[in-house]
């Protein structure tokens, strides 16, 4: 009579099986994008959904040069989640001039996060975080 073969190691595919079908593109929002004045630039709010319910949400603020282009990753942090979908007050996109933006990162619970991020004319973006916006 012919054996048949059974997997030694269970939970070892379950763990494979769990890490291949959750992948974060599938949990990846664009939330908001903002185009700077000249047109040369794009800046884009992602948010990640968290894998449990109300846990904390990644922010992902993203730099498309030019439109459409090549995204370069400027920041990624978390923001708190109360259940209520985010708002344009929690996650707030500006220009203030051809080359420099502001974002405003804020929680329902938690400190509000300032990003200025300046764009040079030749080299990657530049991002200070602080305290408040």
């Amino acid at each position: 009579m012919r054996r048949l073969h059974t997997f030694r190691y269970p939970g070892l595919l379950f763990a494979l099986t769990l890490l291949t079908g959750c992948s974060e593109a599938g949990r990846t929002i664009e939330f908001d994008a903002a185009e700077a004045p000249s047109g040369e630039h794009r800046l884009i709010a992602l948010i990640i959904e968290p894998w449990f319910p109300q846990g904390p949400h990644e922010v992902v603020l993203a730099l498309e040069s030019p439109p459409g282009g090549a995204r370069q990753e400027l920041l990624r942090t978390e923001l708190a989640y109360d259940g209520v979908p985010f708002t344009r007050r929690n996650i707030g996109l500006r220009w203030t001039s051809a080359r420099t933006a502001v974002v405003c990162l804020s929680a329902t619970d938690r400190p509000d996060k300032g990003v200025r991020i300046s764009v040079p004319e030749k080299g990657p973006a530049v991002m200070t975080l602080k305290e408040g916006c």
